[in-house]
């Protein structure tokens, strides 16, 4: 007596497209949401742990804080000294570059005529090697 093949095979394919399907299922992929910063108690104490164990991530929040403590007082001045005052102090890598970055977003603040031609310029570069 032959041994049935075909429903054997038939039975496993299904048995296969079942499992992956539910496993599909019970693990959604990475909605938009993921990746983004999360909001809530959770994400705070998460925050605090990292700034625990890093404390120039510490010294990042609080510049950041006071930078937008100083924005809301229309005060850019002292958000460009406080982030050269930083260069001046700290020898930290990390530290150095997230000054330097800060102090460039504050240089396109205070000049955005200047900021608007360079971005519009770099457009029409782009635009023109897309062609």
């Amino acid at each position: 007596m032959p041994f049935p093949l075909k429903p054997l095979l038939l039975a496993a394919a299904l048995a296969l497209s079942f499992n992956v399907s539910s496993s599909l299922a019970a693990h959604p992929h990475d909605g938009p949401e993921q990746g983004l910063m999360q909001r809530g108690p959770h994400a705070k104490a998460r925050l605090a742990r990292a700034a625990n164990r890093h404390p120039e991530l510490a010294i990042v929040i609080d510049l950041r804080r006071l930078e937008m403590i100083y924005r809301r007082q229309g005060n850019e001045a002292a958000i460009v000294a406080m982030y050269q005052d930083l260069l001046k102090r700290s020898e930290q890598p990390k530290l150095h570059a997230f000054a330097e970055r800060r102090l460039q977003h504050a240089e396109r603040v205070a000049h955005p005529e200047q900021t608007i031609a360079e971005l519009r310029t770099r457009i029409d570069e782009k635009l023109a090697t897309l062609r």
